[in-house]
């Protein structure tokens, strides 16, 4: 008797290779990928870690900050050892050393409307994120003018939040956010492990778009509640009137 089983063979992404929804085709989409990700902070510390596990070939990291103690009951790709060096520059250690394979690039610059473009053009996926809610609506003013798909996630307290915008198609930032306080920044409570179930969602999130299978998560966001163990998809339309993206509706 023939034994149909598919053929083990033991390379770095082997396991991801067998899942007949991606196989080797999606492995080489995810090798050729370019995204670039704002912040190696709580939500994108998981989120990194696995793009890099996964084979995303090029990964930009722009992060000014600079790594506190308070940061580590989170942001999982730093140690003691890194306290007081630049985010960028540390994360970008951890994740060579998980894979050597891919180029990652570390700019330890804050992220503002003189360089937000030319960082972030040229990229497959932009991910995200920033020390204000400023520096998020810049960001999806910039993937809509480039037309590059963006991934948020977020995470406060224990719960935490995930969409992907399409530009032209679906919601953007601002029609989820319209009321957003263009101020808000600074510390917030949070659980570690809430950062890191938005983190993974939104490395799924970049893989699905690069790899084209599966359904992103549009015109609303995917919200969990971590006391709750609750998952609950919320819905929310372009709106005609968004500020950002409503005179482009098509």
């Amino acid at each position: 008797m023939v034994d149909a089983r598919p053929t083990f063979v033991d390379t770095r992404y082997n396991r991801q290779e067998l899942v007949p929804q991606l196989g080797s085709e999606a492995q080489s989409k995810l090798g050729a990928g370019r995204v670039v990700v704002i912040g190696a902070g709580g939500v994108k510390s998981p989120l990194l870690y696995y793009l890099a596990a996964a084979g995303v070939g090029h990964i930009r990291i722009i992060d000014f900050d600079l790594v506190e103690l308070s940061n580590l009951n989170r942001q999982i790709l730093f140690c003691e050892n890194d306290i007081g060096r630049n985010k960028a520059e540390a994360a970008y250690d951890r994740l060579i050393a998980l894979n050597s394979e891919i180029e990652i690039e570390a700019i330890s610059r804050r992220l503002d409307e003189g360089n937000a473009l030319s960082f972030l053009e040229g990229f497959d996926v932009i991910v995200e994120g920033g020390d204000s809610s400023a520096t998020r609506f810049l960001v999806n003013r910039c993937c809509l003018a480039l037309d590059r798909p963006m991934v948020h996630a977020s995470a406060q307290y224990n719960y935490g939040y995930v969409f992907t915008v399409v530009p032209h198609r679906t919601a953007c930032f601002e029609c989820i956010f319209p009321d957003l306080d263009r101020g808000h920044g600074g510390s917030v409570p949070v659980f570690g492990v809430a950062t890191g179930i938005a983190g993974v969602l939104g490395a799924g999130e970049v893989i699905k778009i690069l790899t084209k299978k599966g359904k992103p998560i549009v015109d609303g966001m995917l919200s969990f509640s971590g006391f709750l163990s609750d998952f609950l998809f919320i819905p929310s339309p372009r709106r005609p009137n968004c500020a950002s993206c409503g005179t482009e509706m098509r």
